[in-house]
């Protein structure tokens, strides 16, 4: 018999903090799938709304895009090919240094 009192008292009650915790949870929780249904409701209603649009605009938007797309590839390669060639003319700058000093 002492060992089913043992077992009945380490079962506790919830206590009223975690009964509030598990409720402010819930409510927080519920509120924020509230804001994504919302948002998605508004990304839907906004992708409906301008598909027109973009039936419409496609003959502009599609070569747009292409030529915005060559044109973003091109200043990166430009930055990365003038980085590269400063970086190049550095290491030979400090390369040389010695040679420069010791020549003088």
């Amino acid at each position: 018999m002492g060992l089913l009192k043992k077992k009945h008292e380490k079962h506790s009650h919830p206590t009223f903090k975690g009964f509030l915790t598990a409720v402010l949870a819930t409510i927080a929780a519920m509120f924020l799938l509230l804001l994504a249904g919302l948002s998605l409701a508004g990304t839907a209603v906004a992708f409906i709304a301008t598909m027109p649009l973009f039936v419409v605009f496609s003959p502009v938007l599609v070569p747009a895009g292409i030529t915005t797309g060559l044109l973003a590839m091109g200043l990166a390669t430009s930055g990365g090919s003038g980085l590269t060639a400063l970086s190049i003319m550095s290491w030979l700058k400090f390369s040389r240094w010695p040679w420069i000093a010791l020549n003088k």
